[in-house]
């Protein structure tokens, strides 16, 4: 039997501890002795008093219905062919329930093929079922007793065939559901540590908190003893190590409860669960080495199909497959180029001469001297231990570009851009018509002349792109996209499979020409937000990457960019949530009939109110947000706050209440738009800590 003590126990000593030590800090040096005092005159002695009752601790009243149904289990205990719950049920008052009913318990038996957790079935052709391992029962199979001990107080005995005294698995309980008693979450009584490499850590880095998913069996996500979440020990519950389809001679199944088991859900069913993720990225499930190594075995057989019955689990006894399918993939490659360069860009200048430090025309690559004023920067590409690598030496001109293990670099241009505020505001530069020219040191120069810089009324930074290529690199991925004009992107995104780098230079006046500031932004995400679900260390589409938070994505997709609509998300934080959870999720591939599909969003197996934490560090001070508008196409503006929630919050009554408060969507645009304040008022109600603030509606702490 397996008897569960109380953590109160340590309390209650810790607390008594606590106590004793009251009052033993340093005393100090003795006085003086005082002079004797006057004895006292001798009292009468008094009548002992009457010691009285013991009181009785106070209990609350049972109840017969619930909202809530909490559940602790006193032990458990298997016999052969049985198990036994003994275990006390409470409202959401912390009242004891009557009246219960129902109970649920389920086993998954851990075998030399992992967990499995066996039906029961009827006779086949005169045959009885010839299988059982671990099990699942319910109040109503054969033989099974609830039995009530005290208030709130019950014994739950029941048959199952594939347990004896010596079983080890994953014991699971869940009651109510039955005369007004809610049923209880899905509780995990006992768990066997080590016996799988994922966890519900690894798990909910992604997913947050699958108890609020739309997708399947939300609410069967487990619980432990602790009130912990036990996700992954809950689904292995059901979804064991061997599918139900693996029959025996006879035709009964020899797997576990569900078809599919929880490896092939990762392996499987992740795979195109989102742009830029790799299934072959182990380490972002298995945070330990795998215990499998057999490759006909539970886990492997997922995508190593032999056709047969699945076999043992061979012990891995150190050896970690993860590092084989990574490197397989490519992985270990992107990510040791990710960890070896940066980039750098000076601060931008003014010249009279641009031919001094340029001699190539970037729209069509032929060498060009114009002798004519414009604004330039050098980029510098580094390792890590400080040394230059030469641009012009490793860059590949190849037409069609493929690529080259000896000349990497496929990509290195810059942008200037207007910056106002703390954020980017535009691109007067010329995106393409720029020039450029090497220096002996391996740095490149690149310049736009006066002549296609559009004056902007704000300052001057530079952004630059550098994109590394790795086997397997596509200039375009091929898969045809429709974009959220409605236009359809024939060759999919274009160098989508490199490992770019982006840098910013100091921000300028271009009138004087002084440096202003370091460039800056206002970032409320992680360096890895994004890499979190997007692991396969590449780049995204237009040399964009998505570390550092999305840094790159800004270039283009800034508030002054014009990019898309407000319903879609104009610029970058709009454009994030509703991408992944608004308008935006509905511009995607083309589906298999040549229709427009719904992007393939692995944020739709997670809750957009609940998800805020994958992305955010902590809760949004709204008062901090730029008091900014944010373009859009058609010489359009929506104020900041507003364009982030109307984002995914597009119903009319959203819409009417976020005017009433001074939130503007795609009005008219005006001169000098980006110094020009707006009059939402947001942050008076809906600032974080505020009575109806955006804290109260959206998860930004795990």
């Amino acid at each position: 039997m397996r008897i569960f003590t109380s953590k109160k126990l340590a309390y209650v000593v810790a607390l008594a501890l606590t106590g004793a030590l009251v009052g033993c800090g340093d005393d100090g040096k003795d006085g003086a002795d005082g002079a004797p005092g006057t004895p006292g005159i001798p009292g009468t002695p008094g009548t002992p008093g009457d010691p009285g009752t013991p009181g009785q601790p106070w209990t609350p009243a049972p109840v017969t219905k619930s909202t809530v149904t909490n559940v602790k289990v006193i032990n458990y205990s298997f016999a052969e062919g049985s198990i036994s719950y003994e275990f006390e049920i409470t409202d959401e008052n912390n009242s004891p329930i009557n009246g219960l009913l129902n109970a649920q318990a389920k086993v998954a038996a851990l075998t030399d093929k992992g967990f499995i957790t066996n039906r029961d079935e009827a006779d086949k052709n005169g045959v009885a079922d010839n299988v059982h391992v671990g099990g699942a029962v319910t109040q109503a199979t054969a033989g099974a007793e609830l039995t009530a001990l005290a208030d709130g107080h019950y014994q739950f005995k029941v048959p199952m065939k594939g347990v004896n005294p010596s079983t080890e698995g994953i014991v699971w309980l869940r009651v109510g559901g039955n005369d007004g008693i809610a049923t209880s979450e899905p509780l995990v009584v006992n768990k066997p540590e080590g016996t799988h490499s994922t966890t519900t850590d690894s798990c909910y880095s992604c997913h947050i908190d699958y108890s609020t998913s739309p997708r399947r069996h939300a609410s069967y996500v487990a619980t432990g003893m602790d009130s912990e979440v036990t996700f992954v020990e809950g689904c292995l519950v059901c979804h064991g190590s061997v599918s139900r389809t693996v029959l025996n001679a006879e035709g009964f199944s020899t797997g576990s409860y569900a078809t599919n088991t929880l490896s092939k859900i990762g392996h499987i069913n992740h795979q195109d669960f989102t742009k830029d993720f790799s299934v072959m990225n182990c380490t972002s499930c298995h945070v330990e080495a795998p215990n499998n190594i057999n490759v006909s075995g539970p886990g492997c057989i997922d995508c190593h199909n032999s056709g047969g019955v699945p076999g043992v689990v061979i012990p891995s006894n150190g050896a970690d497959l993860r590092i084989m399918h990574e490197s397989k993939a490519g992985l270990t490659e992107r990510q040791a180029i990710r960890a070896k360069y940066k980039l750098e860009l000076s601060t931008p200048v003014k010249v009279d001469d641009i031919s001094t430090k340029t001699d190539h025309y970037a729209p069509t690559g032929a060498a060009a001297a114009v002798a004519a004023p414009g604004w330039c920067t050098t980029l510098t590409v580094k390792d890590v231990d400080g040394n230059i690598f030469n641009i012009k030496d490793n860059f590949n001109y190849s037409d069609p570009l493929v690529f080259n293990a000896n000349k990497p670099i496929v990509y290195a241009g810059a942008y200037l851009h207007s910056y106002e505020n703390g954020s980017l505001v535009g691109r007067p530069g010329n995106r393409t018509n720029y020039y450029y020219g090497y220096n002996t040191d391996g740095t490149k120069n690149i310049c736009h002349l006066l002549t296609d810089i559009a004056a902007v009324n704000a300052n001057y930074v530079y952004s630059s792109r550098v994109t590394f290529s790795t086997a397997g690199w596509m200039e375009y991925d091929g898969k045809a996209r429709y974009q959220s004009s409605g236009n359809l992107r024939a060759d999919g995104y274009d160098g989508s499979m490199g490992i770019s780098f982006t840098a910013y230079s100091d921000v300028v006046n271009p009138t004087t020409g002084e440096k202003v500031s370091a460039f800056g932004r206002r970032s409320v995400v992680s360096d890895n937000s994004c890499t979190t679900c997007h692991n396969d260390a590449t780049a995204f589409h237009k040399n964009g990457a998505f570390d550092e938070g999305g840094d790159s994505c800004i270039a283009c997709h800034d508030n002054g960019m014009s990019r898309t609509s407000a319903a879609i998300g104009a610029g970058f934080g709009p454009m994030v949530h509703s991408w992944h959870w608004g308008e935006g999720a509905k511009v995607g591939e083309v589906a298999a009939d040549g229709t427009q599909a719904k992007t393939a969003n692995g944020a739709g197996a997670i809750d957009a109110a609940t998800s805020c934490v994958a992305c955010h560090e902590t809760a949004i001070d709204l008062n901090k947000v730029p008091n900014q508008y944010i373009l859009e196409p058609g010489s359009k503006m929506t104020s900041p706050v507003t364009a982030n929630c109307y984002a995914c919050h597009t119903s009319d009554s959203a819409k009417a209440h976020m005017a009433s408060n001074g939130g503007e969507i795609s009005v008219p645009s005006v001169a000098d738009w980006f110094k020009q304040p707006t009059s939402e008022s947001c942050a008076v109600c809906h600032d974080t800590g505020r009575s109806t603030g955006i804290d109260k509606y959206h998860k930004f702490t795990r």
